[in-house]
């Protein structure tokens, strides 16, 4: 459902760097509680001004991130009580220095990003306070070793090897002894620095997509609505993009308007936005007040399932009663249903329609749908797409810029009516003049 929507584009346009940020992405839930999400939206308000205020920090940060080893796996062994290696505690060395680097970078202002202070670890792994990438068992560990170490070097005596690896284990096992104090913060950090990560990434991308902080309300009110990948491929035209407004009113909400009127693209683009703002992301759109919603559920496309032998319309209407069992269930989703049972004849289709409408509407379910068919119900909210703009019309218009003479604004109407416009736009692009009259005579 994700592709589907255009949230890929999102995960896409992300800036994340380490192996902890994209681990924590994957991690997001599609939350229904406010307080958190109003708690990611301040996080990520604050630093957005942390970037405005300090863009140089944002790749230094990243530049730091992006070295950064999941060192959760070792953090485990260490609480089960293993003695660590020295290629573990090489991990957990490198990881803490890193960390505390950004710990002081971030200071006291913005320490709600900020790692765990490690700076104790540091010194358990860095006994000589060196900081160099590298790690080995110090002499400075212990006096023993240390004469140890000294004896064989002076005299070449190969019998105190067997000594210097004893007293070599020895040292492990106090280290992880000494680490074993500290799991609980170095799991605290690894998770918060895949956070900096993440939201670091949320951040920036608010700033290059022009993304608005969402605010939820008792109903859905948008300004300025617009799908950022579809933005993104018209301004690599040169054209422009048409920002839509659009108000639900805790029931079905039906959507009308001819082919090319961007009503399918409003569905999506309608999903994508309740998925960002419940999974704490800022919205493609200037305003945006939503409903807080138990789970979005999208019926858009071609369903045909050829695995299973089943028909566009079988699978539709699987996926249709799947939306209708879990509303029944006590389930308070977004449903946003494209086109439902167009590929059955009109009349069974309305009749399909009308009847899912009925059971949405009576369960207050908010809900958009589109649709050609007229006389679908009463007791919804109609809403048509502006459409051709008439009065531009001029012999410039071909199939490749036709799009360019439609207004996809969307009017509240209230006849039940759908627009006529498919053989304006089939005269438009010039299609044989004959068909255009054979069709007419019928229309």
């Amino acid at each position: 459902m994700f592709k589907k929507i255009g949230f890929d584009y999102i995960v896409e346009t992300l800036d994340i760097v380490s192996k902890l940020g994209k681990k924590t992405l994957r991690e997001i839930e599609f939350s229904k509680d406010r307080v958190f999400l109003e708690k990611e939206y301040s996080n990520l308000e604050k630093t957005i001004k942390l970037l405005e205020n300090k863009p140089k920090l944002y790749s230094i940060l990243k530049r730091k991130l992006s070295s950064l080893k999941d060192i959760s796996f070792t953090i485990e062994r260490l609480s089960n009580g293993y003695i660590l290696d020295d290629v573990e505690l090489f991990e957990i060395k490198i990881f803490s220095m890193i960390s505390q680097e950004i710990y002081e970078i971030l200071g006291e202002e913005y320490r709600f990003l900020a790692p765990q202070n490690l700076e104790k670890v540091v010194a358990i792994l860095d006994p000589d306070k060196n900081r160099i990438a590298s790690f080995h068992i110090y002499s400075s560990y212990s006096i023993e070793l240390s004469e140890v170490r000294k004896a064989i070097k002076e005299t070449k005596d190969e019998t105190l090897y067997e000594t210097e690896v004893r007293l070599e284990d020895d040292v492990r096992k106090v280290i992880s002894r000494k680490l074993l104090n500290y799991n609980q913060i170095l799991k605290s950090s690894v998770r918060k620095l895949g956070y900096l990560d993440l939201v670091l990434a949320k951040a920036n991308q608010v700033l290059k997509l022009g993304l608005t902080r969402p605010h939820f309300a008792e109903k859905t009110k948008i300004k300025g609505m617009f799908n950022p990948k579809v933005l993104k491929g018209l301004e690599d035209k040169n054209r422009e993009y048409q920002k839509i407004d659009l108000s639900l009113y805790n029931g079905v909400t039906i959507i009308t308007g001819a082919n090319m009127s961007g009503k399918t693209l409003t569905l999506k683009t309608l999903g994508l936005v309740q998925k960002m703002a419940q999974m704490g992301f800022y919205v493609p759109a200037k305003e945006a007040e939503l409903l807080i919603v138990d789970e979005v559920c999208v019926l858009i496309g071609d369903l045909q399932s050829l695995e299973e032998g089943l028909s566009s319309f079988a699978a539709e209407m699987l996926e249709v009663d799947n939306i209708i069992k879990k509303i029944k269930k006590g389930i308070r989703p977004l449903v946003l249903i494209d086109e439902l049972a167009r590929t059955t004849n009109p009349q069974e289709g309305r009749a399909l329609l009308r009847g899912v409408i009925n059971i949405l509407k009576n369960n207050m379910i908010e809900s958009v749908i589109t649709t050609h068919y007229d006389q679908v119900g009463s007791d919804v909210v109609k809403i048509r797409v502006a459409g051709i703009k008439k009065s531009e019309i001029d012999d410039n218009v071909t199939f490749k810029n036709i799009e360019d003479y439609i207004d996809y604004s969307l009017i509240e109407v209230e006849d039940e009516n759908v627009p006529e416009e498919a053989l304006t736009i089939a005269k438009l692009l010039k299609i044989d003049e004959e068909i255009i009259s054979e069709s007419y005579k019928y229309l």
